[in-house]
């Protein structure tokens, strides 16, 4: 009887899982986006405001100013807060969207998740874009979330504060 086996091997499984989605912030970010769990990255950054994706709570969009004058000067990141409570953090959530800018109007470089994008599950594997393309991922990623809450309204859904 083989079953005992293969039940641990996925009890163990989904330990490692757990595990991993535990540290989701800390593993799961692209190499060039700051960690924001790092104390010398945090002394850099602060809160400028907190809003939501569409208005969705499940959706925290942080955005963050670098009090140095270095590059990243402004960082958006948002969130998949899906996490059965009504709060959110940067450690257990996992991050789905980047958005590095040089100044209020510029956009260096975007990173979203592709998993997401494509069936609406953090995957922790980002699309990363340039400058030209950077609005093309923020719109995909409204996309998304549009379709994973089964909303067809042609109007599209931004950033609203809470």
């Amino acid at each position: 009887m083989q079953y005992p086996g293969r039940l641990f091997a996925s009890v163990t499984a989904l330990v490692l899982l757990a595990t991993a989605w535990q540290a989701w912030g800390e593993m799961l970010r692209p190499a060039r986006v700051p960690d924001l769990l790092d104390p010398a990255v945090q002394a850099r950054f602060v809160v400028l405001s907190v809003a939501r994706l569409g208005g969705d709570p499940d959706f925290p969009a942080l955005f963050l100013g670098n009090i140095t004058g270095e590059s990243p000067r402004f960082l958006l990141v948002i969130l998949d807060a899906r996490n059965g409570k009504e709060t959110w953090s940067l450690r257990e959530d996992a991050p789905i969207f980047f958005l590095l800018m040089a100044d209020a109007e510029t956009i260096q470089r975007a990173f979203l998740d592709e998993g997401f994008a494509a069936n609406g599950i953090a995957s922790g594997s980002f699309i990363a874009s340039g400058p030209e393309a950077g609005e093309h991922l923020l719109a995909r990623l409204r996309e998304s979330h549009r379709r994973l809450r089964g909303l067809t309204s042609l109007r599209p859904a931004g950033l609203s504060l809470p």
